[in-house]
């Protein structure tokens, strides 16, 4: 999203449009931005690189639908997500399972789809004990698989990502992965005791909104270092190293909603380390290599579209990070209520996000820094210090921009609010793809 105060002028009109018949708040998408978010990574990961969408970013169909149609798989943490990548047509040799939280419904679907012979792409396995919970559950199972269920070891690389405490998944303390003396020991299990299950190599996610390059190459290296390790202790078997040896490398790669990073050069930069990494490994190295972005694919592509409540005459102070851009604190004039907050978009209450909060239709007129919050009965409902139009009133329109990404997917219907209807920008035509729902 632009940084000049100003949305962009397609979504703006559309936004304007969709409001004269649809009840505000509302997330509007605009698939050129999201086209455009893809088409980044896709020049700097082409071709033999495996790419996937990570749905908690925003499952939505359509948008799945869209980034499988240029050849993205889905990369899905539960049964939930796994039956939105299916409805929107990916089929399971796209589908990658991961994440912390599987339980027996999402074991039994891999175990499902490889006994119909269409096993998903990967399952990546977070520790030893979920080790253990897959390779009972495929006992339990009796019935010989047709396919192997193939599987990825999380490793956590102990890095520092340089990220919001809560997006440093990769930090050692973490909750996220497998130091490695217990990957390795996940290893053995499985080489022992995991009939129909195939270890195919590693797989890494060390954070979100990364800057630090450096420590983002130094979890690709360790992460490389084990998959070699591996592979020598003939965990990886050597035929499965040669025809699929895979490092999924996941995603992370920052999004700027104010302007400042170049997402193309950002792009290439993160396959520079990546390169990096797998030129100066020692080993043998994977002949698959794969990303996952979910962010960086779609956050800058909706916009949540409110109107002003009511505003009123009190100073706040804002301080931190929802403070001006730039700036420690902000001592704002006023307040402005919207009608959209943390039940939409919970990330500057959760994480201190800060989003930009925009006018439809600027008309160049002079702004008054402004602390705007949402409507629910929680004070950590804000969204921080804005420069808002002097005149803005009751029912002028404004746009939240950024988001794409963990709004709608982490929705909440807190105070009875009713889930906000999904618009969607094709060129430039608006459709509606989901109704408000009460």
């Amino acid at each position: 999203m632009p940084s000049s105060g100003a949305l962009d002028p397609r979504m703006a009109e559309a936004a304007e449009i969709a409001a004269r018949t649809t009840p505000t708040p509302f997330y509007l998408t605009s698939e050129a931005k999201i086209a455009t978010a893809a088409s980044h990574l896709e020049a700097a990961f082409p071709d033999p690189w495996v790419r996937s969408y990570s749905l908690k970013a925003d499952p939505l169909p359509a948008i799945v639908r869209l980034l499988n149609d240029r050849g993205w798989g889905a990369n899905c943490v539960s049964l939930g997500e796994i039956s939105a990548a299916r409805s929107a047509g990916v089929p399971n040799s796209q589908i990658t399972l991961e994440g912390i939280g599987k339980g027996p419904e999402e074991f039994d679907a891999a175990i499902a789809a490889a006994a119909d012979g269409a096993p998903f792409r990967w399952v990546a396995i977070e520790s030893l004990d979920e080790a253990r919970a897959l390779i009972a559950a495929v006992h339990a199972h009796k019935a010989r698989l047709s396919t192997p269920i193939r599987v990825l070891l999380r490793l956590n690389p102990s890095i520092e990502p340089g990220t919001h405490a809560g997006l440093a998944v990769g930090r050692g303390s973490s909750k996220f992965g497998s130091d490695l003396a217990e990957l390795t020991a996940a290893a053995r299990l499985i080489a022992v005791d995991g009939a129909g299950i195939e270890l195919i190599g590693i797989h890494l996610h060390a954070g979100s909104q990364l800057r630090d390059l450096k420590e983002w190459q130094t979890a690709v290296e360790r992460s490389l270092a084990a998959y070699a390790e591996l592979v020598r202790e003939g965990l990886i078997r050597e035929a499965t190293h040669q025809e699929r040896g895979t490092l999924c490398v996941g995603g992370g790669e920052p999004v700027a909603l104010y302007g400042g990073d170049d997402p193309a050069a950002q792009a290439r930069a993160f396959r520079t380390a990546a390169d990096a990494a797998w030129n100066g490994a020692s080993g043998p190295v994977p002949l698959v290599r794969a990303i996952e972005p979910g962010r960086a694919l779609v956050a800058a592509g909706t916009c949540l579209v409110a109107r002003v409540l009511h505003v009123r005459e009190r100073v706040e102070v804002v301080s931190g990070p929802l403070a001006l851009q730039g700036a420690s604190e902000s001592r704002c004039e006023r307040q402005v209520i919207l009608d959209a907050g943390m039940g939409e978009l919970i990330r500057p209450a959760l994480y201190g996000a800060r989003h930009p909060v925009l006018p439809l239709s600027p008309h160049g007129e002079p702004t008054r820094l402004s602390s705007v919050h949402g409507p629910i009965c929680e004070s950590t409902d804000a969204l921080g210090a804005h420069e808002l139009p002097d005149g803005i009133a009751r029912g002028d329109l404004l746009a939240i921009a950024g988001a794409g990404a963990y709004a709608d997917a982490m929705w909440s219907p807190y105070n009875g609010r009713p889930r906000p209807a999904r618009m969607l920008l094709t060129g430039t035509s608006v459709t509606t793809i989901r109704l408000r729902m009460s």
